[in-house]
């Protein structure tokens, strides 16, 4: 039944069958042995392995870098707080035109 539902999903299973198709080609048609392909099978297996651990532990780093990051930035509050005043009125306005936009 799982296979079943397996290759339902039609380009999984046509790639499934073509992979074991080549497979069974390079045993019988070509004369590789079947330790062989057991060997080159196994290397492969953990290339594959090695290749998704060293992604994780990247991801793991990338996450532990942002996060520390995270800790060292001031919060939006403290930066507005703390910056100077830098809109200021004209010398010759008076404080009532400023506040209404009035010249």
């Amino acid at each position: 039944m799982k296979l079943r539902k397996l290759l339902s999903q039609r380009g999984l299973g046509v790639n499934l069958l073509a992979g074991f198709c080549f497979l069974m080609l390079a045993v019988y048609g070509w004369g590789l042995r079947w330790s062989d392909l057991a060997k080159y099978l196994l290397i492969i297996v953990v290339l594959l392995g090695g290749l998704i651990a060293f992604a994780a532990l990247c991801g793991l780093l990338l996450r532990w870098l942002m996060a520390r990051s995270d800790t060292d930035v001031r919060s939006d509050a403290d930066v507005k707080s703390s910056a100077p005043n830098t809109v200021a009125a004209q010398p010759d306005e008076s404080p009532e035109d400023s506040e209404t936009g009035k010249h």
